[in-house]
This record gives C-alpha cells, sequence and structure tokens, in this order.
C-alpha cells in the first residue's frame, strides 16, 4: 500500500531532497531546502511519514510494484515475449540486452531504488542518533529501525541483480566482481557523500545479509512477527533464507526458511489462485510480505503486461507450459490455452474487479522449496526436504513421495526440486535468477554471465559520480 505525506511543505522538500530525478544534473539540489528537510523532521509523526515514503518507492511500479518481474521474464525462457508490444526506449533494449545510459524505465528503476534507500537512512539515523526524544519515540523507534533495515536491504538487492553478475555460489567469499553502491549514509546537505564507488557483490551480499538480520532481531523485539503490508520478523527472515539460498549457503538458508515454516503463522491457501486474488488490506493465509493495493494508489504494474484480454507482452513458451502434468492444479487455474492459436497465457494476475489486485513479495511456498533444495545440497534432513517438496506438490494436486525416499544420487532429488521451484514461481521474476545461480543459458541463448544481460548504469548517476564504473 502506498502512503501519501499529508504535509505540503514537507512532501516538497523532501521530494526535492530525496528523489534522484531524471534531469541530468540530480546532485544539484539547493542546500536551503536540505537543511528544511532535516528541520522538518520534528515528531515522530514526521518520522513515520519519511518511512512510508520509503515503503512508497520500494512498492512502486519500477519496483516491487511489478516491473522487476516484467524485466526478469524479458530475459529468462520461459516466456514468449510478444515483440509487438515492445517499447522503444524500455522494454525494446531490454529484450534485445543492448540498454544504454538513456533507457527510461531503468533510469527510474535506479533512481527510485535510491530515493528509497536514502528515506530508509534517514529513519536510521534518526533513531541511531536520537535526534528525536520523547515516550512516543522511545515506543517506536527499534520498530521504524527494523523496517527501515529491511526496506534498505530489499531495495539494493533487487537492484544488484539486474546491474551486477549473480554471485558465484562455487565462489563463496571471493565475489570481488561490481556491484551497486551499499548507501548506508543519510544524505541531507548538497552533493557531499553521494560520490561513491561501486561495492562489490561479495560485501552487498553481506551488507544485505546483516541488514536482514538486524531487522529481523529488532522487529521480533517490537513485537512485529507478521504484517499484511509492512515489513515483519517473518518478513526479514524469509527474504533472508532467499537472499541465503542465491549466496549458496544453503545450511543458513535452510535454518531461516525452516524458522519461518515452523513458526506455523502461515499455511498453504487451499486454493493455487488465492495467494494472486487479494487487494487491499487483506492477505491471504501463505503471503509472507506483499504489496498492498487499493483503487484509489495502484501499484500493480502486472496486470496490462500479463492477462490475455490485453494482448500481453508476456506470454507462456509452450515447451513450458507442456512440461506441467495434466492434472497439475496450476497448470489447469493459472494458464489458459487459446483453442484455435494455441497461444498459452498466464492468469495469474487477471484482475476481475475494479479493486487492483496485491503482488506477493513473499510466500510460504517459496519457503518450503528454499528448504527443501537447501536442505538437500548441504546434507540436511531428508526427510524434512521431502516433506516441503510434497507440501507444495499436494496442493496442486500431484503425488506425493514416502518422506523415507532415499536416493543413490542426491542430483536426482535436487532436480526433481528445481523443477518444482520452477513451476511454482513462474511468471513471478525467479526463473531468470535461478538460472543464473544455476549457471545456465538465459534468453536468446546468452550465457549467465554475458555482459550484454547487464543494465547500464543511467546517465544521472554516471554524470554526478565521479566514483561511478559503467559495465562493460
Amino acid at each position: 500500500m502506498k502512503y501519501i505525506i499529508k504535509n505540503k511543505v514537507y512532501f516538497l522538500v523532501l521530494t526535492a531532497l530525496l528523489s534522484l530525478s531524471n534531469c541530468s544534473k540530480f546532485l544539484d539540489v539547493e542546500p536551503t531546502m536540505i537543511l528544511e528537510s532535516e528541520n522538518a523532521i520534528v515528531t515522530v509523526r514526521d518520522l513515520e511519514a519519511v518511512l512510508f515514503g520509503a515503503y512508497d518507492g520500494l512498492q512502486s511500479g519500477n519496483l516491487l510494484g511489478g516491473n522487476l518481474i516484467v524485466n526478469a521474464e524479458l530475459l529468462g525462457t520461459d516466456a514468449t515475449i510478444n515483440e509487438s508490444r515492445l517499447s522503444p526506449f524500455g522494454t525494446l533494449e531490454i529484450y534485445n540486452m543492448v540498454t544504454t545510459v538513456q533507457i527510461g524505465a531503468l533510469r527510474s528503476l535506479w533512481s527510485e531504488a535510491y530515493s528509497t534507500i536514502n528515506r530508509a537512512n534517514i529513519v536510521i539515523d534518526f533513531v541511531d542518533n536520537n535526534k528525536l526524544s520523547g515516550p512516543e519515540f522511545d515506543a517506536l523507534k527499534v520498530k521504524l529501525k527494523g523496517e527501515a533495515l529491511f526496506i534498505r536491504a530489499v531495495a539494493h538487492y533487487e537492484i544488484l541483480r539486474f546491474w551486477a553478475h549473480a554471485y558465484d555460489v562455487n565462489n563463496t567469499g571471493g565475489n570481488s566482481q561490481l556491484g551497486v553502491p551499499y548507501r548506508t549514509i543519510a544524505t541531507y546537505e548538497g552533493p557531499e557523500g553521494l560520490e561513491m564507488a561501486r561495492t562489490n557483490v561479495e560485501d552487498v551480499y553481506q551488507n544485505v545479509i546483516d541488514d536482514l538480520k538486524l531487522s529481523a532481531q529488532l522487529l521480533a523485539q517490537s513485537g512485529t512477527t507478521t504484517s499484511v503490508y509492512r515489513a515483519s520478523e517473518m518478513s526479514a527472515r524469509a527474504y533472508l533464507a532467499k537472499v541465503l539460498f542465491f549466496k549458496g549457503d544453503y545450511a543458513n538458508a535452510a535454518i531461516e526458511a525452516d524458522y519461518v515454516i515452523e513458526s506455523q503463522v502461515f499455511s498453504l491457501n487451499d486454493s493455487v489462485q488465492d495467494i494472486y486474488q487479494t487487494s487491499g488490506l487483506t492477505a491471504s493465509n501463505e503471503s509472507i510480505f506483499q504489496i498492498a493495493n487499493i483503487e484509489s494508489d495502484n501499484s500493480n504494474a502486472l496486470s496490462g503486461n500479463f492477462q490475455r484480454i490485453y494482448n500481453p507482452l508476456i506470454q507462456v513458451d509452450t515447451n513450458f507450459y507442456n512440461t506441467f502434468e495434466d492434472n497439475d492444479l496450476r497448470k489447469i487455474k493459472l494458464y489458459f490455452k487459446n483453442p484455435w492459436t494455441g497461444a498459452v497465457f498466464v492468469t495469474k494476475y487477471d484482475q476481475t474487479n475494479t479493486t487492483p489486485n496485491n503482488i506477493s513479495v513473499l510466500r510460504l511456498a517459496e519457503q518450503h522449496l528454499i528448504r527443501a533444495e537447501a536442505l538437500a545440497l548441504s546434507g540436511g534432513d531428508l526427510s524434512t526436504a521431502i516433506e516441503s517438496y510434497n507440501t507444495v506438490r499436494e496442493r496442486a494436486h500431484l503425488t506425493a513421495i514416502p518422506t523415507d525416499t532415499t536416493f543413490s544420487d542426491i542430483n536426482v532429488f535436487v532436480n526433481m526440486l528445481r523443477e518444482e521451484h520452477r513451476k511454482e514461481l513462474a511468471f513471478e521474476g525467479d526463473n531468470l535468477h535461478n538460472l543464473k545461480r544455476l549457471k545456465q543459458n538465459v534468453r536468446h541463448g546468452k550465457a549467465y554471465n554475458d555482459n550484454s544481460i547487464l543494465f547500464k548504469i543511467p546517465q544521472e548517476e554516471m554524470s554526478g559520480n565521479s566514483l561511478m564504473e559503467q559495465n562493460p
């Protein structure tokens, strides 16, 4: 759900300070405006407004509101792309892997992410340095910092996945390839502090992990175990499980996913459709973190790109569609095959009424699949891994396997898990990143580490940050 900052003067000042705009001189900020913006935060309500602004950025269409999924599907292998719907200076260049510094959608994604990060850093700065006081601040500051840390970690991690080569799980500790600047200092005054070199991938991952661990600790301390639309202990742990999984730290990924699963706070929906059909301040049983949308405030950028009535940009590769068993409820309920043309469409994001659907970001089924594969790869308890595998399959009305099943070659089971993972999270932006984790080719037969996959650093950043190094 988006939030509106009610104080008009504060909003204008904060926007001037925090938004890395699309103009080429985003570092040229009036110092008087900057000082006013810091001075404007005089109450807990003001600080909460900054945090709500960070949520607003995180949940925008450019970030978790949908475009990250669209970008990933343009580069993955499970989608057929309707090339007539590709837009010049945007999806066309992403699809053809020829991005430049002037692609508007990517400039917006980058600037939105760092604007969001700076808002989170302001909240953390006010808490760490006790810039406010009083019983209300004392009661809320742990929770506010926990939420801000979650937002900071997620925003950095999501742009890292497109602007840097994937973490090499076979080279733990040695991923020195260029990442993205990991910004932890709140910016109030002019360009000072905005010039920053790119943090390498190894260190970005460690910073994200550290932020999520502390976020989970603080949110647990504040009693925020779950939330329908804000960060919570469980969402921090679930996201941490995901990051550790893509880092190849399978033992710890299994621990975090297990914590979320065994908390019994969440349960799989009976229907495979329910997770995609909530709206507003409601959540399904398996939703851990979601983008909440209301009719007057909609961040959902998915419907127009997937829904068949719009001649959608993203359709389903028939070879992938044919990998589903005929009785798989996901095939039956989440896809539509045109009986005349044979074209297959995703129905996950169909909007059935005037209220926009929420977007699931973290859900229990993914945690089961992370736990299962992580246990199998780390030599963990195999029966628990099989139990998670069965949980996801049984919900889809597929045959389970006995929990005491043994495998002469564990890779047989790992491959079963990866196929289940691919099907369960299809068209949720997961395919591309798993291809890169597994060092498999992406769209157009490009290698997972081909430089053409990397997005170019936007012109604003290159012009205003002398320490920034462009992608090849």
